[in-house]
């Protein structure tokens, strides 16, 4: 599943960490803090913004993600008390996906206001 995959990149991220190095960035331990030396700063949105849209975007060029979001719009279209539901959703969904995809990271976060 998506979520499965996404909490096994999770996990291999964590496993990759050094633990020393971490628990004194967040304060958690009396060792010196090492600075973090990554362009990346912890608590800077707009790189959050760009690491996750990132991600967002690489998951979309997925066709196993497609489906599953295809498949949630149907799900979603029996529910709905919207005639052409399915039809209407399915189009707005392959727009934004098209969309998403022309644009990169940085850019995305910038059209939303984060960066």
């Amino acid at each position: 599943t998506v979520i499965g995959s996404i909490v096994k990149e999770a996990l291999q991220i964590v496993e990759n960490l050094n633990p020393n190095v971490t628990c004194a960035n967040i304060g958690a331990c009396t060792s010196a803090v090492t600075p973090v030396t990554s362009v990346e700063k912890l608590g800077d949105t707009c790189s959050e913004c760009t690491m996750i849209a990132g991600e967002i975007i690489t998951l979309l060029e997925n066709e196993q993600v497609d489906s599953l979001i295809k498949e949630a719009i149907t799900a979603l279209c029996t529910v709905l008390p919207i005639s052409d539901s399915e039809t209407t959703l399915d189009g707005y969904f392959d727009e934004l996906v098209a969309l998403l995809k022309s644009l990169d990271a940085k850019t995305l976060c910038r059209l939303i206001g984060l960066c």
